[in-house]
């Protein structure tokens, strides 16, 4: 899916994810508890991309190795995500660091051209 950088996509995005898992969960090929993660890390990801990337915001959600899932995020700003240590009292900057935590495997790769990114995660059942 193709989202503008608007604050709300990231409620589109987490209903049209949740949308798309439903069918493999009822089927069990999905846990619901990956589903669960899947979307709060969705909305790390995606808000990461509207409010520090640049331009449409584009969503793939896809099924690796059976019952896992992979999201891709992509935008056209260059900068990349980082963990770092976050003071106690930080409003925000955590988003990456739970990345880390919670997903089997996460990573980034550069775009084509000069900027552009795409910031992926795994989650295993």
């Amino acid at each position: 899916m193709v989202l503008p950088p608007s604050p709300r996509s990231v409620g589109v995005a987490r209903w049209l994810i949740a949308e798309w898992c439903a069918p493999w969960v009822a089927a069990a090929e999905v846990e619901e508890d990956t589903v669960e993660s899947a979307l709060l890390l969705a909305s790390e990801v995606i808000t990461n991309a509207v409010v520090h990337g640049d331009g449409m915001v584009r969503v793939c959600l896809s099924r690796v190795d059976g019952s896992s899932l992979r999201l891709e995020v992509s935008d056209d700003g260059g900068g990349m995500p980082l963990i770092g240590a976050q003071r106690a009292d930080a409003e925000s900057g955590r988003g990456m660091a739970m990345v880390e935590l919670l997903s089997t495997r996460w990573g980034t790769e550069l775009g084509v051209g000069p900027l552009g990114k795409t910031v992926w995660f795994e989650l295993g059942a």
